[in-house]
């Protein structure tokens, strides 16, 4: 489900963007990056006001919604496929991997080919094909980190889990017992597990 509502996030952002590149819409381009800006930002302030401890970006799907249309759109204002931005494209895909899931990446790449196939005949057609397909060629590397990043976050979760199961464990077998070195024995275990989360904690 998590994987369908984040394929759904990157999609309807590309449609969104499409619809715009597609239709008369595309002249008020400047005006609608404006706007989706504006309302991001009166968003962070208010977000910023009611939760001022919270991360301001926290990967949410309608962070990412506005990450991509924004991108987009600053892209296919400054040239599309021959814009001096084009480059950001690499970082979207490299990014998306650390906020959704590794395989969505796949979903992003064939939206961009899709979205980027309408201005292929402007300019160069030849230096266009090599930009798209370089993206085509970043997408298994950057499918790659993402799962590494993925199973990494995941075991640094099992180990806060379960030293903090061994901590807890520990303390209630220090009070069911009186005999001292046993104690020290357990105190000893206690602090291991202990540093070894704050350790899984650092990382």
């Amino acid at each position: 489900m998590r994987l369908f509502n984040q394929s759904l996030t990157i999609t309807l952002a590309l449609l969104f963007v499409l619809i715009i590149i597609s239709t008369p819409l595309s002249t008020y381009m400047t005006q609608i990056l404006g706007f989706v800006i504006l309302v991001s930002v009166i968003f962070i302030i208010i977000k910023k006001r009611q939760k001022k401890d919270e991360e301001l970006f926290m990967g949410s799907n309608p962070e990412v919604f506005v990450i991509i249309t924004s991108l987009l759109l600053a892209v296919f204002l400054t040239g599309g496929s021959n814009s001096g931005l084009f480059f950001l494209l690499y970082f979207l895909l490299f990014g998306i991997v650390f906020l959704y899931e590794p395989a969505t990446v796949f979903v992003l790449l064939l939206g961009l080919i899709l979205v980027f196939s309408q201005s292929l005949s402007e300019g160069d057609l030849l230096l266009n094909l090599i930009k798209l397909g370089s993206l085509a060629l970043l997408s298994p590397v950057s499918f790659f980190f993402g799962r590494e990043f993925a199973k990494r976050e995941m075991l640094e979760k099992k180990i806060k889990d379960k030293t903090g199961q061994i901590i807890e464990d520990a303390q209630t077998l220090r009070e069911q017992t009186n005999n001292e070195e046993v104690i020290d024995e357990i105190d000893d275990i206690a602090e291991k597990a202990e540093e070894l989360r704050e350790e899984a904690e650092k990382e």
